[in-house]
């Protein structure tokens, strides 16, 4: 008999039950699953080429999850919604989140910040309720949103019992998709790929599919599939549809050999099955995406709906359509690339360009048709060009990478005009850097600048190349507003912007410059005035500051910093070029005032989560890293840095923020003596050392410039050092000293234990004369005896600068004062100290010296373990007191004044602290030491 009929049905039937082959897979689910029952969150990754059986071994993990009474959530990628933000995440949450979240698409970067953290908000909620599992197919074909939310959603509630189940293909995938699955394979989460099925397997598939037992001439063509399910399914529907197998007995047997050998060949003899006229709806079907609806491929065809229901009929029955809410879908991807392959090349192109056009006559969004319309444009057509522009305009504040692509490629297009071609590279420029494209951003720049140009483009050109260069290079950014500053006739406003920042520059740059700059400032504020732009005129009194503080004027540079923040008041955040506020509060911290610091900041974060302004919140995360570092609050500092780093994941590089973050985190790692941390540490000193801006680099310099003294390397300490300073600006010379005054005495021991006492006189020298300049600042005064203790050996001169630096909250440069005193007292008092901030390095070192001088003191005598309850911060109890409460990480972040990022940072320190890896475990502890 002929195997196709009633045996079809049953194949079907065995196919869509069974799974063969993958017990071992099968098993690790089972595990995995079973652990979120129980609380634990988990990461399972599931990889292989196409057609290997990744989407079959989802349903089945779905099915698992499913019976055990675990909520599932699932979706995956669409290569034609790839430029949907957040289009697959919105889809597969859509159960859990409220519909307001549903329909808003975030239209800026900080929007995109805001709405990872309330899809983080939503996902807590669910799973405070209930263990969830959250499946997603085909990571290769997510939107940028989505990839985005992949890399850090996971790892940021791996805490909670959720379990992330994803898949992706093997071969060729785009950066973002590549960064997204080496993120996920972190070490706690599990990688499953999947290999050919093994002829054991293949044989049962065959049975399954067949409803018989394969004889030896359908097994051997069974294993020209190469152990893929998928096209082991085709060969054999293929022999079924050929009617080559006969069935008797409960035995399947191949009659002839006329056989489907490779999968493209599967799909063709299908359509040589079928009408011409579905045939060509197949083709053009495959041109028009993976889902199609019936009336735009009767447009594209030329054919009313109706003369199309046959041919969709023939289609669905030869199981290369489905059809799903009233619409068609391919029933596989790699069918429908089968298809599309195998149509020539400029008839494919065609279509797809007309395929775009129909498909925005009907209102698609261009940002949707954005990829394919970039592929059939031809230079010179200005439609494209237009809409290509339009695409990244609108994609650029979601899905920055692609917006990128559509730039680029509208700039390629326009090569026949270069001078609009200019223009376009002009508005495109801060995309690129914004992105990490910053080398590619010059190159644009570099080749529209060779010709002749508008002034006021070749300005635009030139304030991007500065604002991109201030990142990097002063200097740079220096040459780049000098030449723009130079070209006539510029509209006020970016001529106002453009000497705003070359004196900004200018200032950051060495004592030469800083010159430069201050002679600059009236004319460019009276540009600023003349073009009535706050934003110019803040700037430029933030320069007039940084002037006053390099010349030692400490009441000017407070006085300017002030008028610069008023300026501030009334201006959009979008509009600003510089926020002075943050260097009031680095200038506060500076000078010994911390609480005011940190008023400044926690003001500025309450300021960013009230307005939503995400790249401020990182902003101000990175001046309390800082200033929590000088207050010797060195947990706190650590999870505000971290929480730095961990916000550029999703807003894209800090440049100085991420800076100071990792050179706290270092700073940190020399006070804890932490192995790891210590390592970090090192590595981030070398990183930015290597940054081309002088002054980025000099704080590396000095970074690495104390791990070499950490290590007993003074000479290599001293010679880093003479990088690793800042220039002040004197009448009669010039001399490099730390930025951080504390620092000075420090730079003295390294220069005496070096042998180099000239330098540790200079740096003893300089710090007198700043304080004779400012008698009124009392950490200048101590720092001042501090150094000349140092350099002349004086125990009274040094109990004096002991006696200052007790009214001044910097508790870890009091300590280290203490240290150098020496008596068993000071060191006493050293210690507490040291062991109150968690410094334990340095506690270590004041205990080898009492042990050196008779004085055994125990680490056990320390004011907070390293484990445990009692080993916890005053942050990190109070915010696990209201996690534990059932509070998510945003309501704990808005009580608390901070970034949910800070929050996660403190929780994972906590969890690591106790010893736990859930919320289900921390309440319970909670509970039992309250009950105590």
């Amino acid at each position: 008999m002929n195997a196709r009929g009633t045996e079809k049905d049953t194949a079907a039937e065995f196919g869509r039950h069974r799974l063969r082959g993958r017990q071992p897979e099968i098993a690790a689910l089972r595990t995995r699953l079973a652990a979120l029952s129980r609380g634990a969150g988990d990461t399972v990754l599931i990889q292989g080429s196409p057609g290997i059986g990744k989407t079959r071994l989802l349903h089945e993990a779905r099915r698992m999850a499913e019976e055990t009474g675990l909520r599932v959530l699932h979706g995956g990628g669409d290569p034609e919604g790839q430029t949907i933000p957040f289009g697959v995440l919105l889809a597969t949450l859509q159960a859990i989140l409220p519909p307001a979240s549903i329909q808003t698409v975030p239209a800026t970067s900080a929007g995109r910040y805001w709405l990872l953290q309330e899809l983080h908000e939503q996902l807590e909620r669910a799973a405070l309720a209930a263990p969830l599992v959250i499946v997603i197919d085909d990571l290769q074909w997510c939107d940028e949103g989505t990839l985005l939310a992949l890399r850090t959603l996971p790892q940021r509630l791996s805490m909670h019992p959720i379990a992330w189940i994803v898949s992706a293909r093997t071969g060729p995938l785009t950066p973002d998709v590549r960064a997204t699955f080496s993120t996920l394979d972190r070490p706690a989460s599990h990688l499953l790929t999947l290999a050919p099925l093994s002829d054991q397997a293949v044989a049962a598939v065959t049975a399954d599919l067949l409803g018989a037992t394969p004889d030896a001439g359908i097994l051997q063509l069974a294993q020209r599939a190469e152990g893929r399910p998928l096209l082991l399914t085709e060969l054999i529907n293929g022999a079924l549809d050929e009617g080559a197998v006969t069935i008797a007995d409960g035995v399947a047997r191949l009659t002839q050999q006329r056989m489907p050998l490779r999968f493209h060949a599967s799909i063709q003899h299908r359509l040589d099955q079928i009408s011409p006229l579905a045939k060509k709806a197949a083709q053009i079907a495959s041109v028009l995406g993976r889902t199609v609806s019936i009336d735009q491929l009767a447009e594209l065809i030329g054919e009313s709906p109706i003369a199309l229901l046959e041919p969709m009929e023939e289609l669905l029955s030869a199981d290369l359509l489905t059809e799903a809410g009233g619409r068609l879908t391919f029933s596989h991807d790699l069918i429908r690339e089968a298809i599309q392959t195998a149509l020539p090349a400029t008839l494919r192109k065609a279509l797809r360009r007309q395929a775009v056009d129909l498909r925005l006559n009907h209102g698609v969004p261009v940002a949707q048709v954005a990829a394919d319309l970039a592929e059939t444009a031809e230079p010179g057509d200005d439609t494209a060009i237009a809409l290509l522009r339009q695409a990244a305009r609108d994609l650029a504040p979601t899905a920055p990478s692609a917006a990128v692509e559509m730039n680029r490629r509208a700039i390629e297009l326009s090569a026949l005009d270069p001078l609009r071609q200019a223009g376009f590279i002009a508005e495109a420029l801060p995309l690129f850097t914004q992105t990490g494209r910053t080398s590619e951003a010059l190159a644009l720049a570099e080749t529209a600048l060779r010709q002749p140009l508008p002034a006021e483009v070749e300005a635009r050109i030139r304030l991007g190349l500065t604002l991109v260069a201030n990142q990097h290079s002063f200097t740079e950014a220096v040459r780049q507003s000098r030449a723009g500053v130079a070209l006539p006739g510029l509209q006020p406003r970016i001529r106002a912007q453009l000497m705003a920042m070359l004196a900004f520059n200018l200032a950051l740059v060495d004592a030469t410059e800083i010159a430069e700059a201050e002679e600059l400032l009236p004319e460019a504020l009276a540009a600023a005035d003349l073009a009535g732009d706050q934003a110019s005129r803040a700037t430029l009194l933030n320069v007039a500051s940084l002037v006053a503080d390099h010349r030692l004027d400490v009441r000017g540079a407070l006085d300017f910093a002030d008028q610069a923040v008023a300026t501030m008041r009334d201006i959009s955040y979008t509009d600003v070029l510089w926020l002075p506020g943050v260097w009031q509060a680095v200038l506060f911290s500076m000078l010994g005032r911390v609480d005011e610091a940190l008023t400044q900041a926690h003001d500025g974060v309450r300021a960013a989560q009230h307005y939503g302004q995400a790249n401020l919140l990182r902003l101000w995360g990175m001046v309390r890293c800082r200033v929590y570092l000088d207050a010797g609050r060195l947990g706190d500092a650590r999870a505000e840095a971290e929480a730095v780093l961990a916000m550029s994941d999703e807003l894209g590089p800090g440049n100085f923020d991420d800076v100071t973050a990792r050179y706290v985190l270092g700073r940190i790692a020399l006070h804890t003596g932490d192995p790891a941390e210590l390592a970090r540490g090192r590595a981030f000193a070398a990183a930015i050392m290597e940054d081309e801006a002088g002054q980025i680099r000099r704080a590396g310099a000095w970074l690495a410039a104390q791990f070499a003294a950490d290590s007993g390397d003074h000479t290599t300490a001293m010679e880093l050092t003479a990088e690793g300073a800042r220039t002040y600006y004197l009448p009669a010379s010039t001399l490099s000293c730390p930025a951080d005054p504390a620092d000075e005495p420090v730079l003295v021991r390294l220069a005496l234990q070096a042998g180099d006492r000239a330098r540790a006189t200079l740096v003893t020298e300089f710090a007198e004369t700043r304080h004779k300049l400012n008698p009124d600042i009392p950490l200048y005064a101590a720092a001042a005896l501090h150094a000349r203790a140092l350099l002349n050996g004086d125990p009274s001169l040094l109990a004096q600068a002991v006696e200052l630096y007790q009214d001044i909250p910097r508790p870890l440069v009091l300590a280290g004062a203490l240290e150098d005193a020496g008596t068993v007292a000071h060191l006493d008092t050293a210690l507490r100290l040291y062991e109150q901030a968690e410094a334990e390095h340095d506690a270590a070192r004041v205990r080898n010296r009492l042990k050196g001088m008779g004085e055994r003191r125990s680490r056990a005598t320390s004011s907070r373990p390293t484990a445990g309850w009692d080993s916890l911060t005053t942050s990190e109890l109070q915010i696990v007191r209201l996690v534990a409460g059932g509070a998510t990480n945003k309501q704990v972040a808005d009580q608390l004044f901070l970034s949910p990022h800070t929050v996660s940072t403190h929780l994972w320190h906590a969890f690591t602290k106790l010893g736990i890896s859930s919320r289900v475990e921390l309440t319970r502890l909670v509970l039992e030491h309250d009950s105590q």
